[in-house]
């Protein structure tokens, strides 16, 4: 129900198979004052997908949920790691 590929204004986002019933999210996005980039991993559940990704021993969590054929990402944990402190992979991304 979560694989495919979304975009937003100035991010994307791959959704795909990783085994064992889990999903791999591969995020970018990108503006003037930053770049993000992020491939996290989680299980589905329901309507409700928490993707989790590590850089120096912080978890930044990425919880995608179904919106009709879009997907609404918010984000939460230590995730300026991943992008920046100007940007975030937060918004809704629509099917390519």
């Amino acid at each position: 129900a979560f694989e495919g590929r979304y975009r937003m204004l100035g991010g994307s986002m791959t959704i795909r198979p990783a085994g064992a019933g889990m999903l791999k999210v591969d995020a970018e996005i990108g503006s003037r004052s930053c770049v993000g980039v992020i491939s996290a991993r989680g299980r589905p559940q329901g309507d409700r997908l928490v993707a989790e990704a590590t850089e120096y021993g912080e978890i930044c969590r990425l919880e995608i949920r179904r919106r009709g054929r879009a997907l609404t990402v918010t984000e939460s944990g230590a995730c300026t790691p991943f992008h920046g402190a100007n940007c975030n992979y937060t918004g809704t991304y629509t099917p390519r």
